[in-house]
Order: C-alpha cells, then structure tokens, then sequence
C-alpha cells in the first residue's frame, strides 16, 4: 500500500473534520467541567485537559504563522 499525497479537495475536508471535532471537544469538556465545578465544587481534570489542548492549539497556530509568515518574506 502506497501512501499518495492529498489534493485540495481532501484537505479541505480533513480540515473542516478537525475543526468540528475539536469545537465538539471543546464546548464538552468546557460543559463537563461547568458541571462538576456546580455540583461537586471543583473543576476536575477535565478542565486541566481543555487548558492544555487550547494551550497546544494556539502555540501551533503561531508556529505555523509564523513559518509562513516568514517563507514568504
């Protein structure tokens, strides 16, 4: 099996994949943590886990503009 590298189509569509799978992940982990954090007092881990993958989202956004930011010049 060969891997082929993807046309725009394909990557058009992995990207809108990503985006709505982490907005889903997201606004749940943020609802869970709203949740426990009423009920039980604290946040839990599940907040610690949405902190660090929007920490991980935004450093790579400002890498990767950065990269592209300066192939260009």
């Amino acid at each position: 099996m060969r891997l082929r590298k993807a046309d725009e189509m394909e990557k058009y569509q992995s990207d809108q994949s990503a985006k709505y799978g982490f907005i889903f992940y997201t606004i749940a982990l943020l609802i869970w943590s709203a949740y426990d954090f009423y009920a039980k007092g604290n946040s839990g881990l599940q907040f610690t886990i949405l902190l660090i993958g929007n920490a991980v989202y935004l450093y790579s956004r400002v890498v990767y503009n950065r990269k592209m930011n300066s192939s260009q010049k």
